[in-house]
């Protein structure tokens, strides 16, 4: 299992929200590559980052800081954020990023995302599934939809995704604990390589989804308030 931490960026810095809410906003570091720097210090080799204004927008927003902070560090970066056409995938493919996150367009535009994988390889992209109560949620979870998490994995599955990042949307920023039954749930109809994300808080929370299978979890507020220290849980696992 792989531990990543998250930067999620608005206005060029670093913020969390609490439940995909951006009224919930709170800036945690105004120098997103400072933060990335500090994370590979504290033995990170992973990052996740997420153009927040970009996903809200429909377009990137923050390429030029996701592009510094690939720059600035060794680290492996996962990206997305308002990612909805070629000329942006192979922006970010150019600047080094090494995997492309999509999410909302898998749903809107699939024939696009069969044909980015097929253009660039299904290697270099992660399927991004978000829901709430059950149901999946779209363009910045600002989105609901009638797209049961069962139909939503196996539309991924069949559109050839290899990698798949979830989040409960509900426990994300609350720092009360994972949604266990989900992950498992979910570990159960994807059968690829499973990044869990939301409400990750503790080192027992990691353990619990190694043993359910898990090949990584994302972890974001919970290193920015301490609830986490990287430097410890970097080996845990």
């Amino acid at each position: 299992m792989i531990v990543i931490p998250a930067i999620d960026i608005i206005d060029g810095k670093c913020v969390r929200l609490t439940q995909g809410d951006y009224n919930k906003i709170h800036e945690y570091n105004s120098d997103p590559v400072e933060q990335a720097r500090y994370f590979e210090k504290e033995g990170a080799r992973y990052l996740h980052v997420i153009d927040l204004g970009g996903a809200k927008k429909g377009s990137p927003v923050n390429f030029e800081v996701i592009k510094r902070i690939k720059e600035g560090t060794s680290l492996t970066i996962e990206c997305g954020g308002g990612i909805r056409d070629k000329k942006t995938i192979n922006d970010y493919l150019l600047a080094g990023i090494d995997y492309i996150i999509l999410g909302s367009i898998i749903f809107k535009n699939p024939e696009f995302v069969k044909d980015a994988l097929k253009k660039f390889g299904n290697e270099k992209f992660i399927a991004s599934l978000d829901f709430e109560d059950g149901f999946v949620k779209l363009s910045g979870w600002q989105e609901a939809t009638q797209i049961s998490i069962e139909e939503g994995i196996l539309h991924i599955k069949k559109l050839g995704f290899q990698k798949l990042i979830y989040t409960d949307i509900k426990t994300d920023g609350m720092l009360k604990g994972h949604n266990f039954e989900a992950a498992k749930y979910i570990r159960s109809l994807f059968d690829g390589f499973l990044i869990s994300s939301g409400g990750i808080s503790s080192k027992d929370d990691i353990l619990k989804l190694k043993g359910i299978g898990v090949d990584g979890v994302i972890i974001g507020k919970a290193l920015y308030t301490g609830h986490v220290k990287l430097n410890e849980i970097i080996n845990l696992v």
